[in-house]
């Protein structure tokens, strides 16, 4: 059996990729990550919304989506990486042009996790498949969400509070049968407890 044919196990691939459906999901890939990259950097010195775009967690949700959505796990992997570099582009762009800053090192060290995105989108397309392996991929973004947004329930802050909801609608959408979602809740919860241990988000260039 070969691997392609192990993976359709987990989730099945479709029969035909239709290329000009295709061409037009990476132009609103790229739509999408230059939208929240500019709104992210313009909303910067704005409480609410510049935190919002501060935190990880709408670029999880957003990555997730456009991962899980996507039509086979190597499309997935090339969308998530299209749309973190649309994203980047953006933001520093925006940021260097428009307000004259461009902190090289966040730049790097983002752009690196950019770079590192495919290995993400190609696991996290498996999570609306079946099986232990769609438990899994399904539940590591829910557990990011969950990590970062947990002190929401004494910090009361908005961005958090979306983590949560982020998480939340995510255990909806991306099991496909109650009984999955129930698995998925529990590893998200565990995993979320490793991370938050091991301060796992804290390693990121904030």
């Amino acid at each position: 059996m070969s691997i392609k044919e192990k993976f359709g196990i987990i989730r099945e691939y479709p029969e035909k990729v239709n290329a000009k459906r295709e061409a037009l999901f990476v132009l609103l890939v790229i739509l999408i990550g230059l939208i929240l990259g500019f709104i992210a950097k313009a909303t910067d010195s704005v409480s609410v919304m510049g935190e919002i775009g501060t935190y990880l967690g709408v670029w999880i949700f957003a990555a997730t989506l456009i991962a899980a959505f996507s039509r086979s796990p190597l499309l997935s992997a090339l969308h998530t990486l299209i749309f973190f570099l649309a994203m980047l582009i953006s933001y520093y762009a925006y940021g260097s042009l428009a307000l004259g800053f461009f902190p090289r090192a966040y730049f790097l060290g983002w752009l690196i996790i950019a770079l590192l995105s495919p290995i993400g989108g190609f696991v996290v397309w498996f999570s609306r498949g079946k099986g232990r392996i769609a438990i899994i991929c399904a539940s590591i973004p829910i557990a990011m969400l969950i990590a970062e947004g947990h002190p929401a329930y004494y910090t009361y802050k908005i961005p958090l509070i979306l983590d949560l909801i982020f998480a939340l609608i995510l255990i909806m959408i991306l099991p496909k049968t109650w009984k999955q979602r129930g698995f998925v809740t529990l590893v998200a919860a565990a995993l979320s407890l490793v991370l938050v241990k091991f301060y796992v988000l804290s390693f990121l260039p904030w």
